[in-house]
């Protein structure tokens, strides 16, 4: 069984602060994107789930045509706050995108494909983007498979099961989208590690900042039902860790996976 996905405004005020980037890790991703996409100052770059901008305000102050779509308004202000140049839209990017159709050299989703559906993303990327070719990037953080926090989430997950839930999963959802592009005539480029850094926290921690958002595992939950999962998992993870305010050090990194879309003429069915 699903649950819808949980709704970013609550998020927003406190969301780099839980999941932002490290250091000058946002810099780095914006420029390897660049170079992957081979962008002059006149091409269109378009970024779904622009978000609260911790990406997409280093592409715009690059000098490209930059435009930002998102469905949650509190994302877009926090972005907005950032005074970065570019425009940005309040859109969902499972509906017809209000972009003209040909216009973009690049389109970028962080974080945030696996939430909307496949086939309405593919249609409207191929729409949006220019008919000579373009890109299509997907962005992701990579955990530690050996970290804390992977091992907090797997378990989660585990105890959302028990209780006839599946939550969202991302690696699933980007596989399906890739192979939507590619069986469309794209063409799947290595993945690129455009960042690294080590990343330290405490199971006590993980779990205080799962306590604050409005959701888990992409689910959104009844609060009493998120707490009874969470009262679980400290339980576990005070058997499996012994203290929880210990802080252990993971190897992290920002990964970017491009598909190359192939000009309109040569696009297969």
């Amino acid at each position: 069984m699903r649950s819808a996905p949980p709704s970013f405004d609550l998020q927003a005020p406190e969301f780099d602060r839980r999941a932002g980037l490290p250091g000058v890790a946002a810099g780095d991703v914006a420029r390897s994107l660049l170079e992957i996409a081979g962008l002059d100052p006149r091409d269109l770059l378009l970024e779904l789930g622009a978000g609260t901008g911790e990406i997409g305000a280093a592409l715009a102050a690059s000098g490209v045509r930059y435009a930002g779509l998102d469905l949650s308004l509190g994302m877009l202000r926090v972005f907005r706050a950032r005074r970065a140049p570019g425009l940005l839209v309040q859109a969902d990017a499972e509906r017809p995108w209000p972009v003209r159709a040909g216009a973009a050299r690049a389109v970028f989703s962080s974080r945030a494909a696996h939430l909307m559906d496949a086939g309405a993303l593919v249609e409207e990327t191929l729409r949006a983007v220019h008919p000579a070719g373009a890109v299509f990037v997907l962005g992701r953080v990579r955990h530690d498979p050996e970290g804390l926090r992977t091992a907090l989430r797997r378990r989660m997950r585990h105890l959302l099961a028990e209780r006839g839930l599946e939550g969202r999963s991302g690696e699933s959802a980007r596989e399906a989208l890739l192979e939507a592009f590619t069986a469309r005539g794209g063409e799947l480029l290595p993945p690129q590690a455009a960042a690294r850094w080590q990343s330290g926290e405490s199971a006590a921690a993980a779990l205080a900042s799962w306590r604050s958002k409005p959701g888990l595992a992409g689910l959104s939950l009844a609060p009493a039902l998120k707490h009874e999962v969470l009262d679980h998992l400290e339980d576990w993870a005070r058997n499996a860790f012994a203290d929880l305010e210990t802080t252990r050090e993971a190897a992290e990194s920002y990964e970017l996976t491009a598909v190359r879309l192939p000009p309109a003429s040569t696009e297969t069915a």
